[in-house]
């Protein structure tokens, strides 16, 4: 299971072009054996070069974290990633291996029967996990979420000016039918009166003031305007 989840974080990783190498769990397999006392063991293949336990839980239930080098920063990255992709139900407590190459991969449960894993639920590593965990460099490039409250109530805001780029294309075309009602030929009749109704007006004006009315060349120029 350990190693479907590294591939599928070590694909998220790749399209990243700064994330660099990403990790690999060695396939495990099962081997029986009748004739052995203990029929049934477990191989892998051969890693040559130093071993290195890069997280673990001591004697004391204790979660230990290395987080100095870049192999070490990408193990705690790997943690922080299967945790916020189960929601919080999985955590990863022992990675050890050689440089990328991940082997005695061990999880701890929130809780008992999760995925149908048999382990006892351990929230106290959950709890260990949130409080000590040091986001780093590789954690931002995944844009994975902060795991403690406090962080991101002291991330900077967002100006009132920015938006998404979904919410800007949403704004910059306006719809048809609005741009038909803002320029409808309805609203443009209203708002220019009729010759009609210039003529009357104009007749009304003359007559109150006693001047004479215009001559019908007159007239007859308006309403060709």
């Amino acid at each position: 299971m350990m190693r479907e989840y590294c591939k599928i974080f070590a694909a998220e990783a790749r399209v990243i072009e700064n994330f660099g190498f990403s990790l690999e769990v060695i396939a495990q397999y099962l081997m029986y054996r009748p004739a052995n006392s203990v029929p049934y063991a477990t191989v892998e293949a051969y890693s040559e070069g130093v071993f290195l336990t890069y997280c673990m839980m001591d004697p004391n239930g204790r979660l230990v974290t290395r987080n100095v080098s870049e192999v070490e920063q990408k193990c705690c990255t790997f943690q922080h990633w299967i945790h916020q992709w189960t929601h919080g139900n999985l955590l990863v407590t022992r990675l050890e291996g050689v440089e990328t190459k991940i082997t005695n991969v061990r999880v701890v449960t929130k809780s008992k029967g999760y995925q149908g894993l048999t382990e006892q639920g351990s929230p106290e590593a959950f709890e260990q996990f949130q409080t000590h965990h040091q986001c780093n460099y590789y954690c931002g490039l995944l844009g994975l979420r902060s795991l403690k409250p406090m962080d991101s109530l002291q991330q900077p805001t967002k100006m009132k000016g920015s938006r998404s780029p979904l919410l800007n294309r949403k704004l910059g075309s306006q719809s048809p039918q609005l741009q038909r009602k803002g320029n409808s030929p309805q609203v443009s009749r209203k708002a220019n009166p009729s010759p009609k109704v210039t003529r009357k007006i104009a007749e009304t004006e003359d007559n109150k003031s006693g001047a004479k009315p215009k001559p019908a060349e007159t007239v007859e120029v308006l309403e060709m305007r």
